[in-house]
């Protein structure tokens, strides 16, 4: 056991140290806590009003427990998702897991030392969902203090069972399919086809469903105490589990499910370790033989011919992205997953031409800025750009010795971000098509959603500039442990989230064409002052200083 700690511990110090960085930039994070709170009020608030909405209207049938069991349905699906990416990068493809082979320490050590890190991030998104519903339910129905005491304890074992079980099925995969000649497809492979899983599983569910049988079996389960918590969590015990313990708290009943669902993870938990210890290594180090790649002479020399400069780095940027598994997950496919699925259910739950009823309600001013700040959240939260520079790593310094401006590389990093926000935006135009928005507000949203693109990839760009993270040994690193992405969406989406409300609530401004003409002129405004920092900052010598 002493081993198993000694290796978190080293695993995690290694990759969150503080050791050879410069600065602090405290700034950043007094600016992103000043965003952060007023956010966090109105979410909290959202939600608490929202829950003792359904508790009161789900409580006079007697139903209300299912709000629990969607909760922790909805909770392990997200976490599962999370694990299957986290799953394959940490324990396959991360770089170090070769260094800590040879050392005394069993599979399963290795297994729970390499899961340390995932967990902290599980852990973060389970409290943002799961803690200010908690709190509201238990609010809403006066609970006691054993459903508070069940409630925390069960946060603590959240991420396990969902862990585990992608891992488990990772673990088998990577054993038994041979994936040694074609590593850096297997991964890009394995990372889109459970990304491709959860839409398709979406699309039966969807298909499968009939809405007149569906109305019988409501009535049914309505006239059943917990009927609508048992429909809800059938196929899943866990959550079942968790909230009937939740929901019985204050009988012996509730006591019974608690420890029912602490059996259920302490099994899951040992089921993983022991697969591991008998599949992990084997796994792994089948993926040390990777073919190798000859290229001929006539691709050699198409591929040597002269091109404009910031088109080839453009294009090396793009590259590496796409060729690189987790670039590829983190920065593509992990943006693409929310506007994929609301396509998805627009389609198949109303096919096209779907006019939304509450649309008809706003004006062409109205719909503009709703479509503009949803589309720029999701652009926002995109991590192409705030890992621009270190993405390269360590032969970040090889730009030193090129025959480049540092303005040159520079543009080429915010293009190659442009680019891949490119993908987010033609899923937001095809939205827009499916809930028949006025063609003319379509267009103008463009031009205001491409210009932003191009503010959130300059802005990101100089946030990575001002501290960037080179000496990693894997590229998950480049993504866990840096608030830094966190902190530029705080501040982007604060400033022109507030300017577009403003705008909403105006009534000097209701025409179309100048509300849009506002909000291009402080688009362009914001561009230009990062464009002023990022100058001053290569003035400084940055590129030397780094």
């Amino acid at each position: 056991m002493n081993n198993t700690w000694l290796l978190i511990k080293t695993m995690l110090k290694m990759q969150y140290s503080n050791a050879g960085k410069k600065g602090s930039n405290l700034w950043l994070y007094v600016v992103a806590f000043i965003f952060l709170l007023p956010v966090s009020i109105i979410y909290i608030s959202f939600i608490n009003g929202f829950i003792h909405s359904l508790y009161s209207g789900l409580q006079p049938f007697g139903q209300e427990s299912a709000l629990l069991g969607i909760l922790f349905l909805g909770i392990h699906l997200l976490l599962f998702i999370m694990s299957l990416v986290t799953v394959l990068s940490a324990f396959y493809f991360a770089d170090d897991i070769q260094s800590y082979i040879p050392f005394p320490f069993h599979p399963y050590q290795l297994l729970i030392g390499k899961a340390a890190s995932p967990f902290l991030y599980l852990y973060v998104t389970s409290a943002i969902i799961f803690l200010p519903v908690f709190f509201s339910y238990g609010s809403a129905g006066g609970e006691s203090l054993f459903y508070y005491l069940y409630g925390i304890i069960l946060f603590m074992l959240l991420p396990i069972i969902p862990f585990a079980i992608a891992a488990i099925i990772l673990m088998f995969m990577m054993r038994f399919v041979n994936v040694a000649k074609n590593k850096d497809r297997s991964k890009v492979i394995a990372g889109i086809s459970s990304f491709l899983l959860i839409i398709l599983f979406n699309i039966f569910i969807r298909l499968k469903t009939n809405s007149n049988e569906m109305v019988e079996e409501l009535t049914v389960i309505f006239q059943k105490q917990d009927g609508l918590l048992e429909m809800v969590t059938v196929f899943y015990p866990p959550a079942y589990l968790s909230a009937s313990a939740l929901g019985d708290s204050q009988s012996w009943l509730g006591l019974i499910y608690f420890i029912a669902m602490l059996a259920l993870t302490a099994g899951a938990l040992l089921l993983f370790a022991w697969l591991g210890q008998l599949l992990y290594l084997k796994g792994v180090l089948g993926l040390n033989n990777s073919g190798k790649h000859k290229l001929s002479k006539q691709k050699m020399q198409r591929k040597m011919k002269r091109r404009p400069v910031r088109l080839s780095y453009i294009t090396k940027e793009l590259k590496i992205i796409f060729r690189t598994p987790t670039f590829l997950m983190q920065c593509v496919m992990q943006g693409l997953f929310g506007p994929i699925l609301v396509v998805v259910i627009l389609l198949f739950d109303f096919g096209t031409g779907l006019s939304l009823e509450f649309l008809d309600t706003l004006s062409d001013k109205q719909i503009l800025l709703l479509l503009f700040i949803a589309s720029f959240i999701i652009i926002s939260t995109n991590v192409t750009a705030v890992s621009s520079v270190s993405r390269e790593g360590k032969t970040w310094y090889t730009n030193l010795f090129f025959p480049l401006e540092p303005n040159q590389v520079l543009f080429s990093k915010i293009a190659a971000s442009w680019i891949i926000n490119l993908f987010v935006i033609t899923l937001f135009f095809i939205l827009s098509l499916l809930v028949t928005v006025p063609v003319v507000v379509v267009l103008i949203w463009l031009v205001t959603i491409l210009t932003a693109s191009w503010l959130t990839s300059s802005f990101g760009t100089y946030l990575d500039l001002l501290k960037p993270k080179l000496n990693w040994t894997d590229e998950q690193e480049l993504f866990k442990g840096r608030f830094i992405g966190f902190i530029g969406f705080l501040i982007q989406a604060g400033i022109l989230g507030i300017f577009t409300w403003f705008l909403w609530r105006s009534d000097a401004v209701e025409n179309l064409y100048a509300t849009s003409l506002i909000l291009l002129g402080l688009l362009l405004v914001c561009i230009f002052i990062v464009y002023k920092l990022i100058d001053k900052k290569i003035n400084s010598n940055v590129f030397q200083d780094i």
